[in-house]
């Protein structure tokens, strides 16, 4: 069997670059992430602002960040593994095998030195750096790999269907070198690698009751006070050298404008926020930082389970024609938003040219006419978090299923982890505050873990052949016009069959002040801050 060599170059100079077929969709993608730098708001994602040339790298100093919210455990099989979920805690803690550079558009060495795929796409071999440890001092080798990878599966992790589906083994021949045999082929599939299942646990973490975070990150955890603070120090013997900072300090957010105020102030030295305004007015500000837009990253999950008002096609065609995104946008976020009912917006190279609004009272009315004359009492509950932002988006979206012969009402739950536990883990909702938030440079991952009938990660029940049929096609797509085929017959169906209500794109913003620096921004808005150190 030949293989490409993907990689096998030092982590500081190398890069995992994608398979041919795929190089080529990211290039795309990296030249317009590249053009960011000057209009990061135009609707393409990459670095905003500027942090000045600060001289050699010093050590000390504890960082400050502001998370969107803190995750309720630090078990990368039992969190969803992004910037706004816990990502960026948990990758301080045991780092990941590779990370994403959006600008290059390539896949880069981090705990792995190389990764090389077969000509037929189906096998994939990582080779792993010689002398790297957790921090117990235990060899994170070959084994290890396997065994974490496999304790992932195990506990149904995020996109953990997805990879039973598409992973048929994973061997580990010698200490350093870990083989996956792939099902089919998967361009993408380093993604995997990027965020949870390639945050390799220690085997001691699961040896007592209660799980104990032992990672080969450049941070340990050195305090967990559950919705007030994380607390990480410095380790010693980090495979990259030792961290520069003394440590991390990860705190909650009270809603984007409190985050703001502590930045402004000094308390907070980086952030992450999806709040139009403030990605706005510190965009606007010149400060550093990193930007994502999101595909359908402002969402209404449908519950379509038996015995809820979604399990009816026509209450989920009424629900989409009822609600006016543009309105939406003017409400809440002032029309400064990107509205749009589309899984892939306008600012997507994706883009199919969906309609951005379906909007269609009277069409509404009617299909709910209909369903009610079947027995439908017309109430909904619409779930959402108790801050500012989400009441002002939840009394819009009441107002305007109302307006049209629902009986809403509207749940509110106290933070982040509690919608995660009601809506993804209980799925106890009809309708459900989300964010699909589908990335251009890897969308497929996305929508299986949303859309595919098998998925762990599926919390609306949605079931549809044809559509697991579209996103294997997808999975295997090696060019991009067989990539916005897939991408097309998808949102086409999506927008027949109304799995859920795209409410518009969403801007993913990471900040920091300009005294911070070395901040390296991987995939999922994961932070990676092995290097970062304070001017």
């Amino acid at each position: 069997m030949t293989e490409r060599a993907l990689s096998s170059t030092p982590r500081l100079s190398g890069a995992i670059v994608l398979a041919a077929a795929t190089a080529l969709l990211l290039s795309s993608c990296a030249s317009s992430e590249e053009a960011a730098t000057g209009d990061a708001m135009a609707g393409v994602s990459g670095p905003v602002g500027s942090s000045a040339d600060a001289g050699e790298p010093v050590s000390g100093g504890t960082l400050s960040f502001g998370s969107l919210a803190l995750p309720a455990t630090l078990d990368p099989a039992r969190t969803m593994a992004s910037g706004s979920t816990g990502g960026t805690e948990m990758a301080a803690i045991y780092d990941v095998l590779v990370r994403f550079d959006g600008q290059a558009g390539e896949f880069e060495p981090q705990l792995a030195e190389d990764l090389t795929v077969s000509d037929d796409g189906k096998t994939w071999t990582l080779t792993l750096r010689d002398g790297v440890t957790f921090s117990n001092g235990e060899s994170l080798d070959a084994e290890a790999v396997r065994w974490s990878i496999d304790r992932y599966v195990a506990n149904r992790g995020p996109d953990s269907q997805l990879w039973k589906n598409a992973v048929s083994s994973i061997s580990a021949p010698d200490d350093s070198t870990v083989i996956f045999e792939l099902s089919s082929p998967w361009a993408t599939f380093p993604t995997m690698l990027a965020t949870g299942p390639g945050m390799i646990v220690a085997a001691q973490s699961d040896q007592a009751e209660n799980f104990t975070p032992i990672g080969a990150g450049p941070f340990v955890l050195e305090a967990n006070k559950p919705n007030e603070q994380i607390q990480l120090e410095r380790r010693e013997g980090y495979w990259g050298g030792d961290a520069k900072l003394d440590g991390v300090r990860f705190l909650p957010s009270a809603g984007g404008q409190q985050q703001l105020d502590m930045f402004n102030t000094g308390q907070l030295e980086m952030f992450f926020t999806v709040e139009a305004q403030i990605v706005a007015d510190v965009v606007g500000a010149g400060n550093p930082g990193y930007l994502n837009v999101m595909n359908a990253g402002n969402d209404v999950l449908i519950n379509n389970a038996e015995g809820r008002p979604g399990s009816d096609l026509r209450v989920r065609q009424a629900l989409i024609k009822a609600v006016d995104p543009v309105a939406f946008d003017e409400r809440t976020q002032d029309g400064i938003g990107r509205p749009s009912v589309a899984l892939f917006s306008e600012a997507s190279r994706w883009n199919t040219g969906a309609p951005a609004s379906k909007y269609d009272p009277e069409g509404a009315r009617s299909l709910l006419e209909e369903a009610k004359a079947d027995g439908y009492d017309g109430k909904i509950t619409f779930t959402t978090r108790q801050a500012p932002e989400a009441q002002a988006r939840a009394l819009a979206i009441q107002a305007m299923l109302n307006a049209v012969g629902f009986d809403a009402e509207v749940e509110f739950l106290n933070s982040t982890s509690d919608i995660i536990r009601v809506i993804n883990v209980e799925k106890n909702y009809d309708l459900g505050q989300s964010a699909l938030s589908i990335r251009d440079s890897a969308p497929f991952l996305k929508l299986y873990s949303v859309f595919h009938s098998d998925s762990t990660g599926n919390a609306s029940g949605y079931s549809n052949p044809e559509m697991d049929e579209l996103l294997a096609t997808l999975q295997m797509a090696g060019t991009q016009e067989e990539i916005q085929s897939a991408i097309d017959d998808i949102e086409s169906l999506a927008t027949e069959t109304v799995p859920t209500l795209p409410l518009a794109a969403q801007d993913n913003l990471v900040v920091w002040q300009p005294e911070v620096q070395g901040a390296s921004h991987s995939f999922a808005d994961i932070m990676l801050l092995d290097e970062v150190w304070l001017s």
